[in-house]
């Protein structure tokens, strides 16, 4: 990308957004998303609206403002918020995995657990559970649901799915947004500052509109790297480990009547950082183990996306074609034993093509039906580098995938809509092949063709339209992971039954929820109680110090999420809760898995998941005078609780605060800010007993944003 340009037009448009007069304004806080009492609409089910409390499963849904208010401005921000999710392998601000319900708690190996979409298009890289690089810079709403999704969505997940809504054209006005914001976070020298904006403008009224969008940002470096393990002298660079984001999103919608919608969307994100995330001691943050290698973690995400709908009166067609081109990796200094010290680089190129299809019902009759079709070709090579004191060691895996599913769900209403059964199935067929080499594995290759059956089965009910009941069971898994015969030998050298196309892991999900509305609306809440029961896990092993997979055991989670709103009596002061506790461990593990992974035994709990989490926000408003001017207070308290690593190391509980206060009116508003206010540093994440990585520092800062249509 030509940076002069891209800072040109990024300029250009917050100019525009940040400048501009106009006379009337839609206040920076209206929520297009909500429901007449507030309560956020979903499209989640793909059978059209629906608000959270009518959809029977266990769901969330963020409106743009409320991720806004609660300064959730990425992924890593929003997991506090989703009851029973934990932060997965975090490398630096690129490379970052999450799990939900223990699902993905083996790390960052293999495809996905986690499915994420943006919009209607999904994000995916064949053996790597990489979340999407998105800042929250131009989001309508994001939903987030728990549990397999594989009967709805073609990008199937067995542990649930992310849907990221990016906001869309306007048809009929021109319509600007800009935010600018300015910090200083503890232990760093320099500040952190970002700006970000968005225009939309109709080319056609009614028919045909672009909106772009992009962002840069800054946060400044806070570890200082020593060249000697442990830290002795002078740090040879201070403050080392900055960021830079920089994104731009430009999105073409055309309407040319009222049943066709075409949406054409491009996308590129440029995440950056200075050597790595991980480091050596939290307080003081000092990292040593990269010697005097310059370290860094790069991403280039491109986007391409061209979705249709079509309303043909008693059913919908929609299609979606997207283009994936993503390239991600990381250097870093190490000390790897007996081979000395030097330089390791771990790189991946991936492209993916994908196309789903949707025909569903339409209407109000008490039969519902969807069906679908999703195909992806897909590659991703992975790459290592490692240039040591006694050793020089290259390789590489490539891995192709072509795969297919079909799925559908079908549903009808009893006695007027009260009672509600649903099936759904889905059929996947996948061809994958490999290519490896290396002087570690060896040259292989091969082939592997797994298809699968998964299938949910839901019992809704619904006595009064402030109350909603289901049970449901439903099923998952993801494809295995593919390794050269080398590595297979060595895993069944150490008594672990293993090949080069590992079986998928599969799941079985039994879980019971209920919705209510209390106090004419005032009081939301929701509770839901699971079961889920794993086999065949996938897991990394590393048998004579060669990193290779296998299928490890079973394992078992019982769970309950809780989830609160209350708009109290007091006027402008609303507070919500979400919490989760969890039992979970491992079950008829392979001995010789355990003798390698003591803490990957019977009855230990399952690796990464953390036992309990739970947030706590308020969020208050109240009119200063007469005119539109109103003072307003955010706040969040939340705690994720202890979890066992791989190692066995065990993450300490941890609590996070953040806060906000400010002005605002329909047109702009103005706010200070700080994150974690406690100045918690964990850690959060531990890579093993040697490598760690927390939140960031206590950071306090000014924001100003602005609305104008």
């Amino acid at each position: 990308m030509n940076h002069r340009l891209y800072f040109a037009a990024l300029a250009g448009v917050a100019h525009l957004a940040f400048m501009s007069p106009v006379a009337a304004q839609e206040s920076v806080n209206a929520d297009p998303s909500a429901a007449d009492d507030g309560d956020i609409v979903v499209t989640a089910t793909r059978q059209g609206s629906q608000t959270l409390i009518g959809t029977p499963l266990a769901i969330q849904a963020f409106s743009g403002e409320q991720l806004e208010e609660r300064g959730i401005r990425e992924t890593t921000d929003l997991i506090s918020s989703i009851p029973g999710a934990s932060a997965g392998e975090q490398v630096g601000s690129v490379i970052k995995t999450f799990s939900l319900r223990g699902v993905g708690a083996a790390g960052g190996i293999g495809d996905s657990p986690i499915g994420y979409y943006i919009d209607d298009v999904p994000f995916a890289v064949p053996n790597s559970p990489i979340a999407p690089p998105l800042r929250f810079i131009d989001i309508d709403r994001v939903e987030v649901l728990r549990g397999p999704q594989g009967t709805l969505y073609g990008q199937g997940s067995a542990g649930g799915t992310i849907i990221y809504h990016t906001r869309d054209p306007d048809l009929n006005n021109v319509e600007m947004r800009g935010e600018a914001t300015i910090a200083k976070m503890d232990d760093a020298s320099a500040l952190n500052y970002g700006i970000s904006a968005a225009i939309s403008v109709p080319l056609i009224k009614d028919k045909l509109a672009i909106r772009i969008s992009g962002g840069y940002d800054k946060r400044a470096g806070y570890v200082d790297i020593f060249a000697d393990t442990p830290a002795t002298g002078a740090p040879t660079k201070k403050n080392a480990n900055d960021i830079t984001n920089r994104d731009v999103r430009a999105v073409l919608l055309w309407q040319p009547t009222d049943a066709l919608k075409v949406r054409v969307q491009a996308a590129h994100w440029e995440p950056r950082q200075d050597y790595t995330q991980s480091i050596n001691q939290l307080e003081p943050a000092q990292q040593w183990f990269s010697g005097t290698t310059q370290g860094y973690e790069n991403g280039n995400f491109d986007l391409y996306s061209l979705s249709v709908e079509y309303d043909a009166g008693a059913a919908i067609l929609s299609s979606s074609t997207s283009y994936l081109d993503a390239e991600f990796g990381y250097l870093t200094g190490q000390t790897f034993g007996p081979l000395g010290t030097g330089s390791l680089f771990n790189g991946y190129d991936a492209r993916s093509f994908a196309q789903e299809i949707q025909l569903r019902s339409n209407g109000d009759g008490p039969f519902h039906w969807l069906v679908g079709g999703f195909y992806q070709n897909a590659k991703a090579v992975f790459s290592f580098d490692a240039n040591l004191t006694a050793l020089t060691i290259s390789g590489f895996n490539d891995t192709r995938t072509r795969n297919y599913s079909a799925f559908g769900e079908v549903s009808y209403d009893l006695f007027g809509g009260k009672l509600v059964p649903l099936v759904g199935v889905r059929y996947y067929k996948d061809n994958r092949r490999f290519n490896a080499d290396s002087i570690l594995t060896g040259t292989g290759s091969g082939q592997t063709k797994p298809d699968k059956i998964t299938w949910r089965a839901n019992l809704s009910y619904f006595p009064t339209d402030d109350l909603t009941a289901f049970v449901t069971v439903s099923t998952g898994f993801r494809s295995g992971i593919t390794q050269t015969p080398f590595q297979a030998s060595l895993v069944e050298l150490s008594g672990i039954p293993s090949s080069i196309a590992l079986d998928p892991d599969t799941l079985t999900n039994y879980e019971a929820g209920i919705k209510a509305k209390l106090a004419d609306g005032r009081v939301q809440l929701g509770l839901n109680i699971y079961r889920i029961d794993f086999k065949d896990l996938q897991f990394g092993l590393t048998p004579f110090g060669v990193a290779a997979f296998a299928n490890v055991g079973e394992a078992r989670t019982i769970g309950v999420d809780l989830e609160a709103r209350w708009r109290t009596p007091l006027e402008g002061l609303n507070l919500g809760a979400v919490a989760n506790w969890n039992d979970s461990e491992f079950r008829n593990i392979f001995p010789a898995v355990t003798a390698s992974l003591p803490n990957v035994a019977q009855g230990e709990r399952l690796s990464s998941t953390a036992k309990y989490n739970y947030r706590l926000d308020a969020d208050f408003e109240r009119p200063l005078g007469s005119g539109d001017l109103r003072f307003f207070l955010n706040g969040s308290a939340a705690r994720t609780g202890s979890r066992v690593m791989y190692d066995g190391y065990v993450v300490r509980p941890y609590s996070l605060y953040n806060a906000s206060v400010g002005l605002r009116t329909d047109r702009w508003e103005l706010s200070l800010f700080g994150e974690n206010l406690a100045d918690e540093r964990g850690p959060s994440f531990v890579r093993n007993s040697l490598l760690l990585a927390g939140p960031y520092p206590r950071t306090i800062g000014l924001r100003l944003r602005t609305t104008i249509d």
